[in-house]
């Protein structure tokens, strides 16, 4: 069978998106199928919109003859690849693991409003990001959603009018255990250098932490995969203190690890995973900084790391292959 993928990046592009796309084309290859991939940052030479309509021309193209189209990404593919499934008439699977207006509204005005809230009292969107949701919204009616928790769905059902007979959730690929080495005293703060981030507010609670005596370092950065996971090995604690989260990859290379972490509330994480770490508030920095200090108390590090030690969960991207290829029609 013949699937094209369509994805926003790819290795060695940095991201969980990235790495996705890699592993289930990889998954579906070892299954016998054909997995062309058609990658969109390939475009960003152009100006947005005509870098769409080329990737719409470029994806028409590359569908002639496919089963289906699995798209990774909710604006930049997911788009394109619902217009070109209803073109060639051949389903669409699109993966939903972020929000393209939320996050462009939070980088372009630096106003932290968490995800959960930010569709409850939606704010003032400007023309770019009203066109992105209706584009996105239309999008759903043309595809099957493919949630990657359900965190995320509940949050979308309202205001993108989500139809539950459509959609599904499938969860991120866990990786399997590796060995435990020593931990030094650095906290890691990886990702990209994006408001919702929140690294400013973490930054200022950290500093507010060693003031109060406690002897952590910071290392912050942003490198391929596999240097995060040696990073992380080596590495006393992970940072994810974002303003939202939806799912993690840094959450589930911690447990990998055998590593506590620090994680924002607002993540479809909190509840799946927060017993193995220290869940805060982003918009509070003082609780920010009681719980670096929670992490730092020999104790509770103790104990966070004894329960990370029986966390025996695995997930391969096999699996993640079959469930979204069930999601196609019979």
């Amino acid at each position: 069978m013949r699937i094209v993928i369509a994805t926003g990046i790819y290795p060695p592009e940095v991201g969980g998106p990235a790495l996705y796309a890699q592993g289930v084309e990889r998954a579906l290859i070892r299954m016998g199928h054909e997995a062309p991939l058609l990658l969109f940052s390939e475009l960003k030479k152009y100006p947005s919109g005509i870098r769409h309509l080329f990737y719409v021309w470029k994806l028409f193209r590359a569908t002639r003859g496919a089963r289906a189209i699995f798209a990774f990404d909710t604006y930049s593919a997911g788009v394109p690849s619902a217009l070109v499934g209803m073109m060639r008439r051949i389903p669409v699977v699109i993966r939903i693991g972020g929000d393209f207006v939320w996050e462009t509204y939070i980088e372009r005005t630096k106003e932290l409003i968490p995800l959960p809230l930010f569709y409850r009292s939606p704010p003032r969107l400007n023309f770019r990001e009203r066109l992105s949701f209706y584009l996105v919204r239309s999008m759903l009616d043309r595809a099957t959603l493919a949630f990657n928790t359900r965190w995320l769905f509940d949050i979308w059902r309202m205001p993108y009018r989500v139809n539950a007979s459509r959609a599904a959730v499938v969860e991120n690929v866990i990786g399997e255990r590796l060995p435990a080495q020593g931990a030094d005293t650095k906290v890691l703060l990886y990702g990209r250098n994006i408001a919702l981030k929140n690294s400013d507010g973490f930054k200022r609670a950290f500093a507010k932490a060693r003031a109060r005596g406690v002897r952590f370092e910071l290392e912050e950065g942003s490198v391929p995969h596999d240097m995060l996971i040696e990073r992380i090995r080596s590495a006393y604690a992970v940072a994810i203190p974002s303003i939202s989260e939806v799912a993690p990859n840094m959450v589930l290379d911690a447990l990998r690890c055998g590593k506590p972490f620090l994680l924002t509330k607002y993540s479809g994480y909190a509840e799946r995973f927060g017993g193995y770490g220290v869940i805060i508030d982003p918009l509070d920095e003082d609780d920010i900084t009681k719980g670096i200090e929670r992490l730092a108390d020999k104790e509770e590090y103790e104990r966070l790391k004894k329960k990370i030690a029986a966390f025996t969960e695995v997930r391969t991207f096999d699996e993640v292959a079959k469930e979204l290829l069930s999601l196609l029609p019979v």
